[in-house]
């Protein structure tokens, strides 16, 4: 009899094929993903979520090196083709700043008080009720929102990808690329290595820094002429012949270069040098270098230069990063009074201006807290605007306040015309030939009188006598030169113009006395210079300003001179002797 088939044996085969088909299918999805194969590419479903309607930036998708110029590829995503963007959701948008061309052609901003997605694209409502489309807008939040406001931008710092652009990020726009835009006006880009800078491998990009270089004594004078500077640096030279100290080791402190700007870190490069040697003859190596570019103030590149060529240690300092808001500014006590000190000598007949009261170290403004009474009473000037611009009527030393007595009147020219008394002139005189001459103090007034040796020692005299014998004394003749000579310029003052400056002669400094001198008394003065006559001086007392005004009209008496006769009180004797005769002289030695 024939066996009847079981009706579950369809099902069986059914429930075995899709086991089979489920785990083949299983195991393809599993390869594929395996590989790298996204899963929404292989499902026959739809996985694809619903989109957030959001507002897009751009961004970039691969860093952009400081000072170059923002191109399309550093946007464009290279496995899409298309601009790389950041979503903002709509939801998010709210209370943004939007910023949108005005009617002015000007950016105008203003908050965002609704913004939703319609048929015809994103449209938002700005705080005064005007509605605006989304290819309207230019900044959200302070970002671009259209890559043609990026492209052809400089930016000033390196720009990580994942991040929108600002303003911020860029200089003005039409900055050139490169250290030429990265450089601020007025300032030079300067490329050092970086051994010559103590601590400059912790400085970063765009930080402000100050340069102090450390100066040997013994080469201050030079790193002051190289850099113009009008400090009298010989007088802070010990002489080494007179002084057993090293004046290597000991160094002052000089600010060489103040706000400079960290425009490239230090940086690594290869230098290709030449190598000559007998065994291997000529090579090439290569050299690793540091280096580090900064940007320097105009006036400031002489300094740090003569700075580095003295071979100085230079100094980084980095200022302060943050707001100017934070920083308190120093308070004068009640009842006191902030007066300003030079921080240098202040030279004779030269204007004064800002940097004088400057401390060479730090270039900020020396002052000190004194009761008001004090300066009052002293006269100390305490306005720092009434002393720029003026000229000193004498050199005047550092870290002492100044008094109006010690400048000229007010729109004085600088220089030793501004400094001669009206109806004189000048006179130069060699110190050797005046007596007392390295004395003499600024203004002081002097009665010059010449001495000089007659030719009558021995001979026939006057008489008609002979062996008349005289002393050195008795032959010199006293007269008056010159009244009333007024000291322009001593001969010690380091703003003497006379003076030998120059360190490349073996000769000592020496200078010249000068004198304002009535116009008529040139030519006798003179005379007495040229013939070798000794002068000697005999000084004035000095007045007060209040003494001068009352005295004004009243004519100051010289000292009287009168001539000297050494015969004038000797006795003549004639002596016979057989036929010749001879006269002798009494009294001449009293």
């Amino acid at each position: 009899m024939q066996k009847q088939k079981s009706p579950f044996v369809f099902v069986k085969v059914l429930l075995t094929l899709m086991l089979a088909i489920v785990i083949i299918g299983g195991g393809i999805v599993a390869t594929l993903w395996a590989a790298g194969v996204p899963i929404e590419k292989i499902a026959f479903w739809n996985t694809e979520p619903e989109r957030v309607a959001a507002i897009t930036l751009p961004m970039n998708w691969k860093p952009i090196q400081a000072y170059t110029k923002v191109k399309r590829d550093d946007l464009q995503d290279p496995r899409t083709g298309e601009i790389n963007r950041i979503e903002v959701p709509l939801v998010a948008v709210k209370e943004m700043s939007a910023s949108i061309v005005g009617p002015d052609g000007e950016l105008a901003t203003q908050p965002v008080k609704m913004a939703e997605k319609t048929e015809s694209g994103i449209i938002l409502q700005l705080q005064d009720g005007t509605v605006i489309t989304q290819q309207q807008l230019v900044k959200l939040g302070g970002a671009f929102t259209q890559s043609s406001d990026i492209i052809g931008r400089v930016v000033k710092m390196d720009k990580s990808p994942g991040f929108a652009f600002s303003e911020s990020n860029f200089f003005v726009q039409g900055t050139p690329s490169g250290l030429a835009g990265a450089t601020p006006s007025g300032m030079r880009a300067m490329t050092l290595e970086a051994d010559q800078l103590a601590g400059v491998h912790r400085i970063s990009m765009g930080e402000q820094i100050d340069l102090v270089a450390n100066i040997p004594l013994q080469k201050l004078n030079r790193f002051e002429l190289s850099t113009g500077s009008r400090l009298p640096g010989a007088e802070l030279v010990v002489d080494l012949a007179s002084s057993g100290r090293n004046q290597e080791k000991e160094t002052t402190a000089r600010l060489v270069a103040r706000q400079a700007i960290v425009l490239t870190p230090v940086v690594k490069r290869v230098s290709t040098e030449t190598s000559s040697s007998l065994s291997q003859g000529k090579k090439l190596l290569s050299v690793p270098v540091e280096e580090v570019v900064l940007a320097v103030a105009a006036e400031d590149v002489a300094a740090v230069t003569a700075a580095l060529e003295l071979g100085a240690t230079v100094n980084v300092l980095v200022r302060s990063g943050r707001l100017e808001s934070d920083e308190v500014s120093p308070t004068v006590p009640e009842g006191m009074v902030a007066v300003p000190i030079p921080g240098q000598m202040l030279l004779a007949y030269q204007t004064i201006r800002t940097g004088s009261f400057e401390d060479p170290a730090t270039a900020y403004v020396r002052t000190i807290n004194v009761p008001s009474q004090t300066a009052e009473t002293s006269n100390w000037i305490t306005d720092l605007s009434n002393l720029v611009g003026r000229v000193p009527r004498h050199d005047l030393p550092a870290t002492v306040p100044i008094r109006e007595e010690d400048l000229m009147p007010f729109g004085t020219t600088p220089g030793l015309s501004g400094a001669t008394p009206p109806g004189r002139v000048l006179f130069f005189l060699e110190p050797e030939g005046l007596v007392g001459a390295h004395a003499f103090e600024f203004g002081q007034h002097l009665d010059l009188v010449a001495s000089r040796i007659t030719d009558e020692s021995s001979g026939r005299n006057r008489g008609g006598f002979s062996n008349v014998t005289l002393s050195r004394a008795q032959r010199t003749r006293v007269e008056p030169i010159a009244d009333d000579v007024v000291v322009v310029m001593p001969v010690h003052s380091p703003a003497n113009p006379t003076l030998n400056k120059s360190n490349l002669s073996k000769e000592p400094a020496s200078a010249q006395l000068i004198v304002a001198v009535h116009p008529d008394q040139v030519t006798k003065l003179e005379h007495a210079v040229a013939i070798g006559s000794g002068l000697r001086a005999t000084v004035r007392s000095r007045i007060t300003a209040m003494e001068e005004k009352e005295l004004s009209e009243t004519p100051t008496d010289s000292v009287e001179m009168r001539r000297y006769d050494p015969l004038s009180e000797a006795t003549r004797t004639d002596i016979f002797i057989g036929g010749s005769h001879e006269s002798q002289l009494f009294g001449v030695n009293r």
